[in-house]
């Protein structure tokens, strides 16, 4: 069976989708590892609080991932 992870990024051309298909049915696994090998964490203390969230490198926020 095929399964996709659809990683939703934001951006200042508003909302982007990154379909992943895989055969393995751990979603929550694939995104998690996505987000960890694409994504820095931005969130000091001195950091205004709007800012925080895991960005990508060319600076779109990760703001979610659906299972389908």
């Amino acid at each position: 069976m095929k399964y996709i992870v659809i990683i939703l990024l934001l951006s200042t051309n508003g909302l982007e989708r990154i379909e992943l298909k895989t055969n393995e049915p751990n979603c929550q696994e694939i995104a998690k590892a996505w987000r960890e090998v694409n994504t820095t964490y931005h969130g000091a203390r001195n950091m205004d609080p709007k800012q925080q969230g895991n960005y990508t490198h060319n600076g779109k926020l990760m703001i979610g991932w659906i299972c389908n």
